[in-house]
């Protein structure tokens, strides 16, 4: 049976009634992990949906839609820090916990609104460049909107399923985590891996049919130049590969984004089966349990702002630009 933990991420955990045998201390630095991680994933997000914002020449689709990804996962990060902190005062206070498992499968919205996101960035582009006149045309703001509110209201479907299907769950206060056994595997393939899958097969098309088309558009510049020299149609073939590589870079973006994010869940999956079956220790499965698997979410979401706001060249240029501004605008303020 398929487990999943507080952050919404899927883990093969068996509830033991015996609850953890960590070090007293452990709690705390889990509890200073999310912190750290939430505050570092708000920064960046924002920086980089405010330099979207700011940023006419980002306001398109793709972008756009970049923000909604970025702007989910920050309130799905936001929402599991505060249940986590809340759950860990009311047991240090010794208090009857207000929070509940049952608030944990609602704080789902934002994560799959957030795997929703990479689906939808990956159709605009396989839009984007099937038919470009055709994307033009069709993603007016209006479109774009109407887009991002459906993933929202899409998104309630999924997360009241998960709220049906899935059972109650033990709270673990100490560690500000709750551990849910699914009823059901169809619930984690249909809400979590699915759109993954999905987001990862269209990237990977989409690679490879633009090297492709890149590496075909290449030869035959090649060719018509040797036979003709400069002429119209290699002009057109010309601006052609300038549009193919524009493409390129955004899918490729969102690839690393994509096989990041599997890369970190299939470390955490290897290490807790290959634990399972060689580490007998207690300590180690609690620490895959109540630590490991509760965290991984964090990072993996703070995977997202990082390489958009770091990798992808179109955002990262204007982030610096804006960067720059605000520093020179605080250097010359007037001091008291």
């Amino acid at each position: 049976m398929s487990g999943m933990d507080s952050s919404g991420s899927g883990t093969n955990l068996e509830i033991d009634d015996q609850g953890p045998v960590l070090p007293r201390y452990v709690p705390y630095l889990s509890l200073v992990f999310k912190l750290i991680a939430t505050t570092v994933h708000l920064l960046l997000a924002s920086w980089v949906v405010f330099t979207i914002k700011a940023t006419r020449s980002l306001h398109k689709s793709h972008n756009i839609f970049v923000a909604n990804l970025l702007i989910s996962g920050a309130i799905a990060t936001l929402s599991a820090c505060l249940t986590a902190s809340a759950m860990v005062i009311s047991f240090q206070l010794g208090a009857e916990s207000f929070i509940g498992c049952t608030l944990f499968k609602c704080l789902l919205l934002p994560l799959h609104v957030n795997i929703m996101s990479l689906v939808i960035i990956a159709a605009d582009k396989v839009l984007a460049i099937t038919s470009p006149f055709k994307h033009k045309r069709m993603m007016t703001p209006r479109v774009v909107a109407a887009v991002i509110s459906g993933s929202w209201l899409l998104a309630v479907i999924p997360t009241v399923y998960s709220i049906i299907t899935v059972s109650k769950g033990i709270e673990v206060l100490e560690y500000g985590a709750c551990i849910l056994e699914e009823n059901s595997f169809v619930a984690f393939v249909l809400a979590f891996l699915l759109p993954m899958v999905i987001s990862s097969i269209i990237t990977v098309i989409l690679n490879v049919k633009l090297t492709i088309k890149a590496y075909q558009v290449h030869k035959q510049i090649e060719k018509e130049t040797r036979l003709f020299g400069q002429s119209d149609g290699i002009t057109a073939l010309k601006k052609k590969q300038r549009n193919i590589r524009r493409n390129r870079k955004p899918i490729i973006t969102l690839l690393v984004v994509i096989f990041g994010s599997v890369f970190i869940s299939i470390i955490i999956t290897v290490l807790y089966i290959v634990g399972g079956l060689w580490i007998t220790s207690p300590a180690y499965h609690d620490l895959m349990k109540y630590v490991i698997a509760p965290n991984i979410g964090f990072v993996s979401r703070l995977f997202h702002p990082l390489v958009y706001g770091l990798y992808f060249k179109q955002v990262r240029e204007p982030m610096m630009n804006c960067l720059k501004r605000f520093w020179r605008v605080n250097s010359v303020a007037p001091q008291p």
